[in-house]
């Protein structure tokens, strides 16, 4: 069978610079589309860890909306539909905002933070007055371990988990008649402050 020239040439899908720009955003949203999806379809076959999972959603969100904001005019159900793009997982997250995991905690947020402010001068007194048992200890890292996790928008990898859940993991396998050393008492200190710290920039960071 003969070729047709017709078949071989290249569809351009623009004209100009402008209509290119428009093209390229357009697909842009259907790669944050198409990603959301197979994000919510991995985690609810249990493929993915759920604060791996928390911190990739939060991410694609923020993109979808920088996507939306460059595609102006665009109805994002519309959108999928024009395209073919099956994707109700990902529309769903869009219309509640955050992840399946995380609650919608905007109503209790100012609490959650003050409790998590409280917690850390609670620790961090207890180290200066030389308590060292195990079963004196652990609760309060316990609720400030419980506490950040709650926070729905803060990163699993930050200095504010990694440092809190280093003692919650310490604490959580040592007896409750069990002390912590005064060298462990000294990092302990160190830790949780910088924990603290991160806390507060995190905070302000926020609010920018």
């Amino acid at each position: 069978m003969a070729s047709n020239p017709a078949l071989m040439r290249e569809v351009r899908l623009y004209d100009n610079h402008t209509e290119r720009e428009h093209m390229e955003n357009l697909s842009e949203l259907f790669a944050v589309l198409n990603a959301l999806e197979c994000l919510e379809k991995m985690f609810s076959r249990d493929h993915v860890a759920a604060d791996q999972y928390k911190s990739e959603c939060f991410k694609l969100l923020d993109q979808f909306k920088v996507a939306m904001r460059v595609v102006q005019g665009t109805n994002v159900e519309d959108f999928a539909k024009k395209y073919r793009l099956h994707c109700p997982a990902a529309l769903e997250r869009i219309r509640e905002g955050r992840p399946i995991t995380v609650k919608d905690d905007q109503g209790n947020l100012l609490k959650n933070i003050a409790a998590i402010v409280e917690i850390f001068i609670t620790c961090s007194d207890q180290l200066k007055l030389n308590v060292r048992a195990v079963d004196e200890l652990f609760p309060n890292i316990n609720e400030l371990f419980n506490a950040i996790n709650a926070t729905s928008r803060l990163p699993s990898d930050t200095d504010v988990t990694t440092k809190v859940k280093k003692w919650y993991d310490r604490l959580l396998l040592m007896a409750a008649s069990d002390e912590i050393s005064d060298d462990d008492a000294r990092q302990m200190a160190m830790d949780l402050e910088g924990a603290y710290h991160a806390f507060v920039k995190f905070l302000h960071e926020q609010k920018n």
